[in-house]
């Protein structure tokens, strides 16, 4: 029998959720923007695991509260070559540990 993390909402079998989701979760307006942030970090599938879509909202986050377009896109990546999310996010004053439970929270109540 398969064992589900805690953490891991089970959306199915193997506690993945479908990139529909993720994007509604995130709040991203268009999807094409969703498709430019997940092909920025080279994440490319139909279903993402909670470490892919924290990745994701440090990415958001940035976009959205520090540096936007396609300038802020190179500049995380150029960022997160020497940094981690969490201290990228946290040279602009956000705490991403915090924002993510939060959004996990409201996630897990709706579903």
């Amino acid at each position: 029998m398969n064992t589900i993390k805690p953490e891991v909402v089970s959306h199915n079998n193997k506690g993945l959720i479908p990139k529909k989701k993720v994007r509604q979760m995130l709040a991203v307006k268009t999807r094409k923007t969703f498709v430019k942030d997940y092909t920025t970090l080279n994440l490319n599938h139909t279903h993402f695991t909670w470490g892919e879509i924290k990745l994701l909202y440090a990415l958001r986050l940035f976009l959205e509260r520090g540096k936007s377009g396609v300038f802020g896109r190179q500049l995380y990546l150029q960022l997160l070559q020497k940094h981690s999310p969490q201290e990228i996010l946290k040279s602009i004053n956000i705490d991403l540990e915090k924002e993510f439970q939060e959004l996990q929270n409201q996630w897990i109540y709706k579903t």
